[in-house]
């Protein structure tokens, strides 16, 4: 089940620069409409229910199996994977009173994380990032998330997450995450996906460094497009966790009742967590760009050691270009040419040109 739930996410890329809203102009706001190629597999809706004492998980396929759990005194955690299905999306919305401009930034997957406070419920909008497998290109997926007083939503655009750990603290009870409320689950969730940041991270360090010692042996073409795209990916990180750094302070500074005080100590760390991304982000930035002007300086290196070897030879051969020229002329009154040592003479004079250049060349050390 896990690599066929990996094989699924791989689908998704970071896209390019840009990416068009679907909706027409014109469109009513609140329209529901998905961003992504349909399809025609059901949408899976896992639920965890669980309390200090006790955790209960279960899959279905119905959206109605969800709807008690709105009243429901302990905290539930439902995570919808499938964003395909709008007419299930919209009796979801309708029954947990979301507004409809919600639902259609989940549908719209290409928001920037932010977040935005409701009467009853938090919205948060989160980019799980993952490592590409062989060193390919990273994978981008949006994540929504719902927090109200007694449950989490989080919408998913395919199967597969890096939420399992979470999962299976709830699961064995250990940590905190059952004594405390949903708002510690939340900061778990986001934690996770920060966390998988790291792993990017590491990935991306591993192909700058085989970068960097290609060009340092001998730098090929094809190494200046494999800079580029590191910088692509760098830059889309970027630009996914600096607004992120700004979500955690809003919720960590958050009026709400729905933060509580144990919560907002952990929210604190998870934004020292993501200044570290970022440093790291920069950092790697910087490293690239050096490498892109050793590339273009090897290049430069290269082209001069072939042009001073080209400038050598033709320093040789012009003096003998000038006497074969000059004996080369069709008149009839050149004296050499009617010596009878003269072909010997010749070969001889041009020989010694050619000792004497190079030793003048190696004494100036240009050769």
């Amino acid at each position: 089940m896990t690599s066929k739930r990996r094989r699924r996410r791989a689908s998704i890329r970071a896209p390019r620069l840009y990416k068009r809203h679907p909706a027409p102009p014109g469109q009513a706001p609140g329209t529901l409409v998905y961003d992504r190629t349909p399809r025609v597999d059901q949408v899976s809706i896992r639920i965890v229910d669980y309390g200090p004492d006790a955790c209960a998980m279960r899959t279905t396929n119905s959206v109605e199996d969800t709807f008690p759990l709105r009243d429901s005194t302990t905290v539930s955690w439902i995570d919808i994977e499938g964003l395909h299905d709008t007419e299930l999306l919209g009796r979801f919305g309708t029954h947990f009173g979301l507004h409809p401009l919600v639902l259609e930034d989940i549908l719209n997957t290409h928001q920037r994380p932010k977040l935005e406070e409701y009467d009853d419920y938090l919205y948060l909008v989160v980019r799980m990032i993952a490592p590409g497998t062989n060193g390919s290109e990273m994978h981008s997926e949006q994540v929504s998330i719902i927090l109200s007083k007694h449950f989490v939503v989080t919408f998913q655009e395919v199967p597969g997450d890096v939420f399992d750990p979470v999962r299976k603290r709830l699961d064995t009870g250990k940590g905190k995450a059952r004594r405390l409320g949903p708002d510690y689950l939340v900061y778990a969730l986001i934690d996770s996906i920060v966390d998988n940041y790291f792993l990017v991270l590491e990935k991306i360090a591993e192909r700058i460094e085989g970068v960097e010692d290609s060009i340092t042996e001998t730098a090929q073409p094809d190494d200046l497009g494999r800079v580029h795209e590191l910088r692509r990916e760098l830059v889309y990180m970027r630009r996914n966790v600096w607004p992120l750094r700004d979500v955690v302070i809003a919720l960590e500074r958050s009026e709400t009742d729905l933060v509580s005080d144990d919560a907002r100590v952990y929210i604190r760390d998870l934004h020292d967590h993501v200044v570290q991304v970022i440093e790291s982000t920069e950092n790697f930035r910087d490293v690239l760009a050096s490498l892109q002007d050793l590339y273009l300086s090897s290049i430069g290196q290269r082209t001069n050691e072939v042009i001073r070897v080209l400038t050598v030879i033709s320093t040789i051969f012009v003096p003998l270009t000038f006497l074969a020229g000059v004996y080369g002329m069709n008149f009839d009154i050149l004296p050499e040419l009617h010596w009878r040592w003269g072909y010997f003479v010749f070969w001889g004079v041009s020989v010694a040109l050619v000792i004497a250049l190079i030793g003048f060349l190696r004494s100036r050390r240009w050769l």
